[in-house]
């Protein structure tokens, strides 16, 4: 293996690492602990990490983290989303796709809807391509860095408002922090969709590790109002 190679590899491993030790942390006491589920963080981290190097080609480091974390983060999401089939009884907030909070649960539509959101996932890079310039301005930088946070916005408020209700606070907080990384990653890159993917990316680790290590053991709002469970699966 090239050097090159072993640091996309690493990468890989310590972003699905990482997702996989909050996931489990925060989940582990209310659903038990999935060994598979971890296990499957951690290489399907690696698996993007190999492939956005061999697509992406040399990327710094720092970039190249937070593209693997948003890549593991959109698969195994949409994964939860449109093909795993698990009780949803088992969750306040529905894991699988849902319409006003009401889980979607024939399969049909379900696989149709996640068909339709894989293809705009494939063609969006391609229409980005069409249209950027080859550096963004630094007023470029702060209005489009944030795109990725408003998506994890948009689809965290579609999940969790109807059960919840609507806090502005949780919906400005991704594209916010969004933001903030695609300014601190702009110096690294003048490739739009590389600093869009990999500022959303980074969002999600901060903010997930905020959620996870730093609210004084809240429990998910997936499991509000359950007790905890302590099984290994």
């Amino acid at each position: 293996m090239t050097g090159l190679a072993g640091t996309e590899l690493l990468l890989g491993v310590l972003g699905g690492l990482h997702a996989a030790t909050w996931g489990g942390y925060k989940d582990s006491p209310f659903e038990g602990f999935h060994r598979r589920s971890f296990v499957r963080s951690i290489a399907l981290g690696s698996a993007v990490g190999l492939v956005l190097g061999a697509v992406a080609g040399p990327v710094p480091a720092l970039l190249l983290l937070g593209l693997v974390y948003a890549g593991e983060r959109l698969v195994t999401e949409w994964w939860k989303a449109f093909l795993r089939e698990d009780p949803q009884a088992a969750y306040t907030i529905p894991m699988r796709f849902a319409v006003a909070g009401r889980p979607v649960d024939s399969r049909l539509p379900r696989y149709a809807t996640g068909a339709a959101v894989l293809l705009v996932l494939v063609l969006l890079p391609v229409l980005v391509r069409l249209v950027e310039p080859d550096a963004p301005a630094a007023w470029v930088t702060v209005l489009v860095g944030g795109t990725g946070g408003w998506a994890t916005a948009v689809g965290g408020a579609w999940k969790d408002a109807p059960v919840e209700g609507f806090s502005g606070w949780k919906f400005l907080r991704s594209p916010a922090v969004a933001t903030g990384w695609a300014v601190l990653l702009r110096p690294l890159t003048d490739d739009w969709l590389l600093l869009v993917v990999a500022a959303g990316g980074l969002s999600v680790l901060v903010i997930e590790t905020y959620k996870t290590f730093l609210t004084g053991g809240r429990p998910p709002g997936k499991f509000a109002g359950r007790p905890p469970v302590r099984k290994v699966l």
